[in-house]
């Protein structure tokens, strides 16, 4: 069995209060399995994994039977775990100021007639411009938390917080339902904090945006032809029969506002562009940004947005159309909130390959609702562990020079392998073993290198 190593322990035990005592150890010994398991990481490959000592007996299943309980009928729920990982995130990280929360919906894919929760869904890495892809799988809704670590030359984490499973068919919530839902979440547990929401466009909803909190800022994409008034409403004289205007002009729409201000010849008035240096995806960027106060009725009613027109001057990114609920934002700011986004896309892609969330064949509607959620809240656990402790470990120090040029040392595969180095060298001290308990270990590396073939 995989000892745990020090520095991890106190933040696994922050965990506790969401489990049983006996699901707690079984969620401890499911990480440290999980993080070990170097082939395809299903449930009976990880937790034949849990037991490197002996070589896995496949003609009995019910010692596994404990792994398999642990997702199906074990008490705990995704959402007490959520709870628990977002106050690790907070304390551990000390995170100050407004959170930034990022919201996107992913599809992992899964086959099987008796798969509860199936459905047909776009897949966003197979879809182009000109054709969208479908695929048979569970759609996703994730709520993640934005880190940003000036130590670095990586500007933005995401740590996997809350996720709903989005069901296909009519009458069933959308996304954008989901991430509502998430968010009220969010905002009881901590009453005195502010938000930054940001979001794509398929979250520039009414359902999602038409009520939101005091609390919360949101950044998100606008569609280029949106119809949108002037907030100055005009007045209405006594004689005037009907209703009383709720807004004002029509405004040019974000696309017709970029092309006004391409005809524009002086520097100076409105609807002229501004030079914005900004620091996105990992790069400082010389951009050119446009904004100007508008209301969205059919989205956000009649409540003040700032709208921003983007524009790369190199041509190498296609204009962006953004809004935020804060008026008093900067253009600088907006965008590079926006691009912090980006950040939940490479969660996604880490956590499909470097974890292998989708590997795990379960079918019952327990097991499908919590198998995805803990691997996530086990992703940020790792990701804690290596912003608080793993990055300044002897284990990193070895591995850093072999980093290839492409390869950061803050990526999520780079996190697993320190993980995965400090934990051999907890359960694999030669200093201190004797002749026969080396024989054992090497006995156990053997059965643990056939469990990977």
């Amino acid at each position: 069995m995989w000892n745990m190593i020090g520095s991890l322990q106190p933040l696994v035990a922050l965990l506790q209060p969401a489990f049983t005592q006996p699901s707690f150890a079984t969620s401890c010994h499911l990480l440290l399995a999980w993080v070990m398991c170097l082939g395809k990481h299903t449930l009976r490959r990880v937790g034949d994994n849990s037991h490197p000592q002996t070589p896995p007996d496949h003609s009995r299943r019910h010692g596994l039977d404990t792994y398999y309980n642990f997702f199906e009928r074990s008490a705990w729920t995704p959402q007490s775990l959520a709870h628990q990982i977002g106050v690790l995130v907070l304390t551990r990280l000390r995170l100050a100021g407004a959170i930034t929360l990022l919201v996107d919906d992913t599809l992992a894919h899964k086959r099987g007639k008796s798969v509860w929760g199936l459905g047909w869904f776009r897949d966003a890495v197979a879809s182009t411009k000109k054709r969208v892809a479908t695929a048979s799988g569970h759609n996703w809704v994730v709520l993640a938390v934005a880190v940003c670590l000036p130590f670095t030359n990586v500007p933005i984490l995401a740590l996997p917080l809350l996720a709903r499973l989005h069901l296909p068919g009519k009458g069933q919530p959308s996304c954008a339902d989901l991430a509502k839902e998430m968010l009220a979440e969010v905002l009881s547990w901590w009453p005195e904090r502010r938000f930054i929401l940001v979001g794509d466009g398929a979250y520039a909803t009414e359902g999602l945006l038409k009520d939101l909190d005091e609390r919360m800022t949101f950044v998100g994409r606008m569609r280029g032809d949106a119809a949108v008034y002037d907030p100055q409403v005009p007045q209405s004289t006594k004689s005037q029969r009907g209703p009383k205007a709720k807004k004002g002009a029509r405004l040019p729409r974000p696309k017709e506002a970029a092309a006004k201000a391409d005809r524009k010849r002086t520097t100076h008035g409105s609807w002229v562009w501004q030079e914005v240096s900004v620091s996105v995806y990992g790069c400082r960027r010389s951009l050119r940004a446009l904004a100007y106060e508008v209301v969205w009725p059919r989205v956000l009613g009649y409540r003040r947005l700032q709208v921003v027109v983007v524009r790369d001057p190199s041509g190498r990114m296609r204009d962006a159309y953004l809004f935020t609920t804060d008026l008093n934002a900067r253009l600088s700011w907006v965008i590079k909130q926006f691009a912090w986004r980006w950040s939940i896309e490479v969660l996604f892609r880490s956590s499909k390959q470097v974890l292998d969330m989708e590997s795990p064949q379960q079918w019952s509607r327990e097991s499908v609702e919590k198998v995805p959620p803990w691997v996530w809240s086990m992703q940020s656990v790792v990701m804690v562990w290596y912003i608080t402790a793993g990055h300044q470990s002897a284990e990193t120090a070895e591995l850093r020079p072999r980093l290839g040029e492409w390869d950061s040392e803050w990526s999520l595969r780079h996190m697993i392998q320190v993980l995965r180095q400090a934990i051999l060298d907890a359960t694999i001290n030669p200093n201190s073993a004797n002749e026969a308990e080396l024989r054992e270990m090497t006995k156990t590396l053997k059965n643990w290198a056939n469990l990977a073939a």
